[in-house]
């Protein structure tokens, strides 16, 4: 399997990029999300990170701007109807944060207005997708955003080594940092810690 392209932006459309590696050129089909962001390294080095599809008809290489939108395109797929083509059309539409937002909210309206997918297909999307694809900024430093934070990072570590699930950790623990955060205002980290554990832990019973 090809996980990433190392090199050099050589042409950016609207659904796909060019990227030359050594002297070789690999075509990936991209989002037109992920377009505009390569358009902005045009001629510079990037890494593309990859999917390849190979099916009875076709091969095809898939390009991504993060670890974020590969994970939600593959997941996308793993839904009854969608294959990668109109995954790709679906991470065009929006983005993967806006998308995960939806998905939490069970906001039908918001996902049925995606090209191709229908009331229906947003019920599907939100009953299969929504425990699965939790969006992460690493980058964020307080709870109560759409990353859980480094400073909760021990308690995301321990539920993840006594065997949970960790997107659903996240989302779980995200849920609970913004219910409590008056109350998680005024303790100690350490005391913060300690309420938070035994409430998560139940909901994840």
């Amino acid at each position: 399997m090809i996980n990433a392209l190392n090199g050099t932006i050589v042409e950016v459309s609207h659904n796909s990029v060019i990227v030359n590696v050594n002297g070789v050129e690999y075509y990936a089909e991209i989002s037109t999300n992920a377009a505009s962001y390569f358009s902005s390294h045009l001629k510079e080095q990037v890494r593309v990170l990859t999917k390849l599809n190979i099916t009875e008809y076709a091969t095809s290489l898939y390009g991504f701007k993060d670890e974020e939108e590969r994970d939600c395109f593959i997941q996308l797929q793993t839904v009854p109807g969608i294959g990668a083509k109109q995954a790709l059309k679906v991470l065009s539409s929006i983005s993967v944060e806006e998308f995960i937002k939806a998905l939490d909210r069970r906001d039908i309206s918001a996902l049925s207005r995606i090209p191709g997918i229908g009331s229906k297909s947003a019920q599907k999307l939100i009953l299969q997708l929504r425990d699965t694809l939790v969006y992460t900024d690493e980058e964020e430093g307080s709870g109560n955003t759409k990353g859980v934070g480094k400073q909760w990072n021990d308690i995301l570590e321990s539920f993840i080594a006594m065997g949970y699930d960790k997107k659903i950790v996240q989302r779980k623990l995200d849920e609970i940092l913004n219910k409590e955060s008056s109350k998680l205002a005024t303790m100690s980290h350490d005391k913060a810690e300690s309420y938070i554990f035994p409430l998560l832990l139940r909901s994840l019973a």
